[in-house]
């Protein structure tokens, strides 16, 4: 009763998660985009100047305009006094820095067109920085682009793989010295551990699904953020229940270890199902970029209930002992018969 009760508590957290910035209502980016012509605008469009108009389209389609804040994440960036120049003096922001965008111009040459942006740090530490270089050594000032950012680098990634590997050679090393079962399951009857398993599942088919077929909806999210997802897009605001859902899952999973380990075989458990969770994200998300997750992703709900409802769920009690069991008869406990 108390898991339930903290899932239905959290749940809340929904309906009034705070937002950190939030998106426009019209997020079809690349249709906005185009629509902005002069000579098929309306009349609101119209009474705007050329200027307004450009920036208009920069914002929807770089995601970001004047006044927008980053954050240096590299170790350095260069910031030089005028566009384009990169013979005169130069000033350097750090590490941790705070920008704000004061400017942007494209700059059109016979071979590229290189947008060039106006940041400052401080009324004395200003300057000229291209595009590119910026967002690469820059993050949007939010914790939650900062935790995108962190979570979706090559680095993350193959340290996650590693970990996988590792933990996987933990439970086959385990395996060599007794029985090994499906991730410990059946220490525990609770439903909480496959929904976890399955919540991992479904948040890294749908993150896939965004990166491959709907990436400027996930740059605008990443430029945007906010944990409620009734501001989102239908796809979007799918992939942000899920993960709120995972999370609250994750939450039970550890309020019911608490209840039925002992402080070292707790965290073995956690560990191991932390683990197997890592190596579904990883699976699922990689093959649904190549389209067979989607075969694989029902496959795995399907035999995780399977497993569940077959083998772990223990619908009965003995009538002597008061055990759980998972199926009449002998009482593996206390000897005594179920019928």
């Amino acid at each position: 009763m108390k898991s339930v009760n903290l899932i239905i508590l959290l749940l809340t957290l929904i309906f009034v998660a705070c937002t950190s910035d939030q998106l426009h209502e019209d997020k079809h980016v690349p249709e906005a985009a185009d629509s902005l012509s002069v000579s098929e605008a309306d009349t609101t469009v119209t009474e705007l100047t050329r200027q307004q108009i450009d920036s208009l389209r920069f914002r929807l389609t770089h995601h970001y305009d004047e006044n927008f804040n980053f954050c240096v994440k590299a170790d350095s960036l260069i910031l030089i006094p005028k566009e384009g120049d990169m013979i005169t003096d130069t000033c350097m922001v750090y590490r941790g820095d705070l920008l704000v965008v004061a400017d942007i111009k494209p700059i059109s040459s016979d071979s590229t067109d290189t947008i060039w942006v106006k940041v400052a740090h401080d009324q004395m530490t200003m300057g000229w920085i291209v595009e590119s270089d910026l967002l690469k050594g820059a993050v949007p000032d939010d914790p939650i682009s900062l935790l995108l950012d962190s979570m979706t680098g090559s680095r993350s990634i193959w340290m996650s793989a590693i970990v996988g590997i590792g933990i996987v050679c933990f439970l086959f090393r385990r395996a060599s010295h007794k029985k090994l079962q499906i991730i410990r399951f059946g220490d525990m009857d609770s439903f909480y551990p496959p929904l976890f398993l399955m919540l991992v599942a479904t948040t890294a088919s749908l993150y896939a699904t965004v990166q491959n077929f709907l990436p400027e909806f996930w740059q605008e999210y990443y430029f945007h953020p906010t944990l409620n997802p009734f501001e989102l897009p239908a796809i979007m605001s799918a992939l942000v229940i899920s993960v709120w859902l995972t999370t609250i899952t994750l939450i039970a999973v550890i309020e019911e270890v608490y209840r039925n380990f002992r402080p070292l075989s707790g965290i073995t458990y956690l560990l191991e199902i932390i683990g197997v969770a890592m190596i579904v994200y990883l699976f699922i998300s990689w093959t649904t970029l190549y389209l067979i997750g989607y075969l694989f992703l029902p496959i795995f709900l399907f035999f995780t209930l399977l497993i569940y409802f077959k083998f772990i769920r223990q619908p009965y009690i003995c009538g002597n002992c008061e055990h759980t069991l998972h199926k009449k008869g002998t009482c593996p406990y206390c000897g005594a018969e179920n019928k």
